[in-house]
């Protein structure tokens, strides 16, 4: 790998020497599977670099710098039990390699990169894609920069990707022009505490959580990282006086939302057709849409989430017949709830396109490239 020669180099060293693995890794480990060991995996990582870097001063030359600053970019991106693990192999490194001390001075900085405690938050006009910003730099103002969590909000609530940006305009504009005609009227709104940080609460970040197996780049690349940051903008809320909400399991107690979206539009269907739709129907539908998705979001279109939907009816349980009710009232189901969410008439047609079987455009709702 590259020998990192700043502070923010340093992580980006670490990430760009686990991610690839840790994509292939997660590919095997196949479809929502818990037992990968990521954590455990990080600490071998930390474990060879220490090994290689007794094994390089063995031998003339400097090649020993490269494993011992990829040990300070693990430490700059780990979770804090993870590491206080990495800075004890560091500093058992350093006592057995016998490592000079005039190492660079960015270098001891990057373990204590954090979040400043300026953040602010994006969504596009469909409703369910979110940016969080989080302004960082590490110890006396050196390296500051921008942290963007890209949040996807059609289905389980789920970070898409993750990338550092030199500053707020220029990391807003880069998920603006991610998004296309969605976000272009996005701006960043200041984030003073969880009420405007609901999508990161709800998001599945962990590095001990459920993987999918198909997670994009951007994701793998940046989950370690995202985790760090995540606790720091806890620290940094926490000392607001504001604690970390309880966990919602967002599938349960949404009986009075189903059924309020099940009335609403009937009503608005009657009205159209002279009588309601099959009230089993509409009630499956409106439990399967609803529950699982983000506070806030519940009426919220996109060609994603509607394929999101089309996808989970297709294998669950149902009869045909039944499935055939489904999608007979889904798009005008879409176009009701984007009334209701006051998304813009044409991304309400082309969420409604997709209910009606036209192809998922492959330009909606990208994984960010980190």
């Amino acid at each position: 790998m590259p020998l990192a020669r700043s502070a923010r180099a340093a992580p980006a060293g670490a990430r760009e020497a686990y991610g690839k693995v840790l994509r292939l890794g997660l590919r095997e480990a196949g479809w929502f599977d818990d037992d990968v060991w990521l954590d455990w995996w990080f600490e071998e990582l930390a474990h060879a670099a220490s090994e290689r870097i007794e094994s390089e001063r063995a031998e003339d030359g400097d090649a020993w710098q490269a494993p011992w600053r990829l040990l300070h970019g693990l430490a700059a991106i780990a979770p804090p039990a993870l590491r206080a693990h990495v800075m004890q192999v560091a500093k058992d490194a350093a006592a057995e390699a016998e490592l000079a001390s005039d190492q660079p001075d960015w270098l001891s900085l990057c373990p204590d990169g954090a979040v400043t405690g300026r953040i602010w938050t994006m969504r596009d006009d469909y409703g369910t894609r979110f940016a969080v910003l989080a302004e960082c730099e590490y110890p006396g103002g050196v390296d500051p920069h921008v942290f963007l969590f890209d949040i996807d909000a059609c289905g389980l609530v789920t970070m898409a990707g993750a990338a550092v940006f030199d500053s707020l305009d220029q990391a807003a504009d880069a998920w603006r022009q991610e998004k296309g005609d969605a976000a272009e009227m996005a701006r960043p709104e200041p984030a003073t505490g969880y009420a405007q940080l609901d999508c990161l609460v709800h998001c599945e970040v962990s590095t001990d959580g459920m993987f999918r197996g198909d997670e994009p780049r951007a994701f793998c690349d940046n989950l370690f990282r995202a985790s760090r940051r995540i606790h720091d903008i806890a620290d940094i809320l926490a000392k607001r006086g504001e604690k970390w909400p309880l966990h919602r399991n967002l599938y349960h107690d949404r009986e009075s939302e189903i059924e309020a979206a099940a009335k609403g539009f009937s009503d608005w269907w009657a009205e159209r057709h002279g009588k309601g739709p099959d009230q089993k129907a509409i009630l499956g539908l409106a439990a399967d849409w609803i529950e699982g998705t983000l506070p806030g979001c519940a009426s919220n279109v996109s060609p994603h989430r509607v394929k999101y939907l089309m996808t989970y009816v297709s294998d669950n349980w149902l009869p045909d017949a039944a499935k055939a009710a489904v999608f007979e009232l889904l798009p005008e189901w879409v176009r009701w709830n984007g009334e209701q969410a006051a998304v813009p008439e044409h991304l309400i047609e082309r969420s409604a396109a997709v209910a009606e079987g036209q192809p998922f455009p492959a330009d909606e709702c990208p994984a960010f490239p980190g």
